[in-house]
């Protein structure tokens, strides 16, 4: 691949300009699909879902994706409306999605973890007119949407008297020659909502364009074997089985949960070649005992997403990855893939920018460009207009500039060979496996226990690239309540593990703070840090 990025001295910008297109974004994802789909040996594997154990031929994904399509202009539904999906990777997801877009419905996707709240709060933004999830989540699903009453149709785990999917899989009369709905809006269209990270709250709903979902990708071909954990609310997991529909290959995908040793048995299994995956869970992976050279010898591309691999996870990585190339990623739901590294020589880096992408680096006080080697807020932005956050034009005016640039959340620099680096987080962001979220969210948690007066929470790094969540708080004279009473209350709260305190609590005299009596989350770490030091001493 091409990064050669280049800086201009004069508008202070670096950029990798992005080569004519393969495929013209003014042509609907959805024919497009139909198109690549059809194209293919109609037998050959398109997917196998491993949970499931079912394979899903080309032929038989375009059929799907036909039917889908031919139901939803049935209902009346086209390029204005929106159908909301709540789903892990399940064998009918992709044909579905497909079948939304063939129609120009844009698809607004969920991971089934969410709150029942969450998932009320968001679908009452994008109001979608049919919504399609799992079984396992329909009664959440059903009571968050009550106000919109639209038919739910489950993808798998079914019940009686529930639609199910497969009740609108019929066959379509001259489905060879079905065609997609052209775009109603061009290039810009949006074709996906995908939530945001959720840092400060509810995640806001971002858009995904016609453009960006109809990219030229040059990593893998017929032969590959791809496989993420990412489900269809990352811009990994949707982007992966857009790879899939127009480059060909296979996708493994799964609904069980990840362990190290599942996904070694994956890759063992079906001989996965492509895997883009967080540096979490490859860390873990390369340090099973029996993760050898030789089991991972089918990989040829292993991309690191959602979080930078440390430089010694990448040399633990590097040693056993003797026939493929590790690459290390970074990008935001917002923007994409911005940079990626795929040298040794400058490990802690991010890389250098990637095709279509353009970076400056502002001083975050003077508001002033700045140049190589000099650290500020990373904005970015990728060829095509990004649509912003969908119904919220304040939060888009917010993140974007005139120049079309985004606010990264990130401080960093690039250096003078054009290779960035990220040194911090210019917002109070947590990471814990792919989930994003914010300290205020389970400092309201913990502020509902009667007997504290005061809270501060902030994260302890893990070494692998996540967050643990812990709190400092402070208790009413005379309380009883202890450090686990606080972590079993929160662990009772936030049913979801990345929403828990996993480092755990501390009692503490006073939570410091600033002038401005704003909390000081790092002066706070360091004295929690030094309690449980000094306790581990005297045991």
């Amino acid at each position: 691949m091409n990064y050669d990025t280049k800086f201009d001295s004069e508008k202070r910008i670096w950029s990798n300009v992005a080569p004519d297109r393969l495929f013209n974004p003014d042509k609907s994802i959805g024919g497009v699909a139909l198109h690549m789909l059809r194209a293919q040996p109609p037998n050959a594997i398109c997917q196998i879902c491993d949970s499931e154990e079912t394979e899903l031929t080309y032929s038989k994904a375009y059929s799907y994706a036909v039917s889908v399509a031919a139901h939803l202009k049935g209902l009346g539904l086209g390029c204005d409306d929106v159908a909301g999906i709540v789903a892990y990777n399940t064998t009918l997801l992709m044909p579905v999605i497909v079948g939304c877009w063939v129609n120009g419905v844009a698809v607004n996707t969920m991971h089934p973890i969410y709150e029942e709240d969450v998932i009320r709060e968001l679908f009452q933004v994008t109001k979608p007119k049919i919504i399609f999830c799992d079984g396992v989540c329909y009664e959440k699903v059903r009571e968050a949407t009550k106000m919109l009453n639209v038919p739910i149709y489950t993808l798998c785990n079914h019940f009686d008297g529930v639609k199910k999917v497969e009740e609108i899989l019929l066959p379509v009369e001259g489905e060879s020659m079905y065609g997609a709905e052209p775009l109603k809006h061009g290039a810009n269209q949006t074709m996906a909502i995908l939530p945001s990270s959720g840092t400060t709250g509810v995640p806001k709903l971002v858009c995904n364009s016609n453009h960006k979902l109809l990219v030229d990708f040059c990593l893998s071909n017929g032969s590959s074997v791809i496989f993420t954990f990412a489900t269809a609310q990352w811009n990994t997991g949707i982007s992966l089985m857009v790879v899939n529909i127009l480059c060909g290959g296979t996708r493994i995908v799964t609904t069980k949960s990840y362990s190290p040793e599942y996904f070694l048995e994956l890759i063992v299994k079906y001989k996965i070649s492509m895997i883009f995956s967080s540096p979490v869970l490859v860390g873990a992976l390369v340090d099973l005992p029996q993760c050898t050279q030789e089991s991972l010898a089918s990989i040829r591309i292993l991309v690191i997403t959602g979080g930078n691999a440390t430089r010694s996870m990448q040399k633990r990585i590097r040693d056993k990855l003797t026939n493929g190339y590790l690459l290390n990623s970074y990008g935001t739901t917002e923007i994409g893939a911005i940079s990626v590294n795929y040298s040794q020589e400058k490990a802690e880096s991010v890389g250098r920018i990637n095709i279509g992408s353009y970076v400056k680096v502002i001083d975050p006080v003077s508001g002033n460009l700045l140049g190589p080697n000099e650290k500020g807020e990373i904005w970015a932005r990728v060829t095509g207009d990004w649509m912003g956050f969908y119904g919220n034009a304040a939060a888009t005016a917010e993140m974007i500039d005139a120049d079309g640039f985004i606010n990264t959340g990130d401080i960093g620099y690039i250096d003078d060979e054009c290779y960035m680096y990220l040194v911090d987080r210019s917002k109070d962001i947590m990471k814990y496996y792919n989930f994003h979220f914010s300290p205020t969210e389970i400092e309201t948690t913990i502020s509902l226990l009667p007997d504290v007066l005061d809270v501060c929470v902030f994260g302890v790094s893990d070494g692998n690239g996540m967050d643990l969540a812990a709190a400092a708080v402070v208790l009413k004279t005379g309380s009883t309540l202890t450090e686990d009473d606080i972590v079993k209350f929160v662990a009772e709260k936030n049913k979801v593990k990345h929403k828990q305190l996993n480092y755990g609590a501390f009692i503490v005299a006073e939570i410091a703070r600033n002038v401005n009596s704003k909390v000081m989350r790092a002066e706070m770490k360091q004295i929690c840090l030094n309690m449980e030091s000094s306790k581990k001493r005297k045991i």
